[in-house]
């Protein structure tokens, strides 16, 4: 069944690469993998011998949890691309006939992994796919109901109970708790909704990030939303929580939850209640930080990209190595392999 699914994949990259332009003068975007931890990164973007995608702005990235050499990408004007080799040959992953854009977010279902979703916009208007065979076919699962207005966020549960919930630009949080075969509009934030975490041990607790400052949370499975960002302040009043840039869960620890902000890199250990500054070398009023991951092996170890600068703790956030990604382009988000916590995946863009 394996060898099918790839064959329909590589087949259809093959019709679509035609109609999907990977021209450009720059060369420093696509994927970079690191094999040793994040001392070092190599960039990987070969589709084939002719073809590369180191033009590739992407903007979600999402590794297999059960297999990490299948990683899906989200892009900013090529759709969807896949791999099933750490990244060494990429795939076009048409997932409608019609026209893909700008791909937000994709997240893998963690008990079933052939079952992916995506956040794209298709013609314009936001809408969800889904697909429940490793990307082979994709159906359409939610839609915006007018052009110009998008799904920003995904986040599924980690237990695999089939809930999911959603973030659009019109800061609608949406949820599904059967696999996205039904939604429902359950909260109207006051901006929009770009980022969302789950608590890796309890699905009824979850935040989101709205784009003009706060960070709301539920505690029920979104019967009820508070904002928990707007009333911490640190370093004896010296230091503001800011705007959340990202945000994400510990895989690890209930109730453990990170913030990176236009201010600074936050961390709670009680569900949002309080919050602790955790100190980094890098200035984020200047560079925001953009992606943060939690080794699902060991909560110690943060990792996190600024610009184009690689951070890495192994002490919880008390000291951090650094490592240089070459060009002009922003790291924007940074993930494990959860078999093989070495491997980290870095999705570089243009911003």
């Amino acid at each position: 069944m394996t060898k099918i699914t790839n064959t329909i994949l590589v087949l259809s990259s093959a019709f679509f690469l035609a109609g999907c332009s990977f021209v450009s003068s720059s060369t420093d975007g696509g994927v970079f993998r690191s094999d040793d931890a994040g001392k070092s990164f190599a960039q990987k973007v070969t589709i084939d011998e002719k073809t590369k995608i180191s033009s590739v702005d992407v903007l979600s990235l999402a590794v297999n949890p059960q297999n990490g050499s299948e990683v899906y990408i989200g892009t900013k004007s090529n759709g969807v691309l896949k791999t099933i080799d750490t990244g060494e040959k990429w795939q076009v992953v048409k997932v409608s006939p019609n026209a893909v854009t700008k791909v937000y977010a994709i997240v893998i279902d963690p008990i079933n992994p052939s079952t992916a979703y995506v956040a794209a916009i298709v013609d314009g208007r936001g809408k969800i796919l889904k697909s429940s065979d490793a990307g082979a076919t994709w159906k359409e699962v939610y839609t915006q109901a007018s052009s110009g207005s998008f799904v920003l966020a995904l986040a599924i549960d980690s237990a695999g109970s089939g809930k999911i919930f959603g973030g659009t630009t019109e800061g609608q949080i949406i949820f599904s708790d059967n696999n996205g075969d039904t939604w429902k509009n359950i909260y109207k934030a006051q901006g929009g909704v770009f980022k969302i975490a789950i608590d890796s041990m309890n699905s009824d607790l979850a935040y989101f990030a709205v784009s003009q400052g706060g960070l709301l949370r539920t505690r029920d499975g979104g019967k009820n939303f508070e904002n928990i960002g707007e009333r911490n302040i640190f370093n004896n009043g010296q230091q503001q929580f800011g705007s959340p840039t990202v945000i994400t869960a510990d895989p690890n620890k209930t109730n453990w939850i990170y913030a990176g902000t236009t201010t600074g890199l936050f961390r709670s250990k009680n569900g949002g209640d309080d919050w602790e500054s955790v100190k980094v070398l890098n200035s984020p009023e200047e560079n925001a930080i953009r992606g943060i991951a939690i080794n699902p092996q060991n909560s110690d170890e943060i990792i996190y990209g600024a610009a184009q600068a690689f951070y890495k703790s192994v002490d919880g956030g008390q000291s951090w190595a650094t490592t240089q990604l070459n060009g002009s382009r922003t790291i924007e988000t940074v993930v494990y392999s959860e078999q093989n916590p070495g491997i980290i995946y870095a999705g570089m863009n243009k911003r």
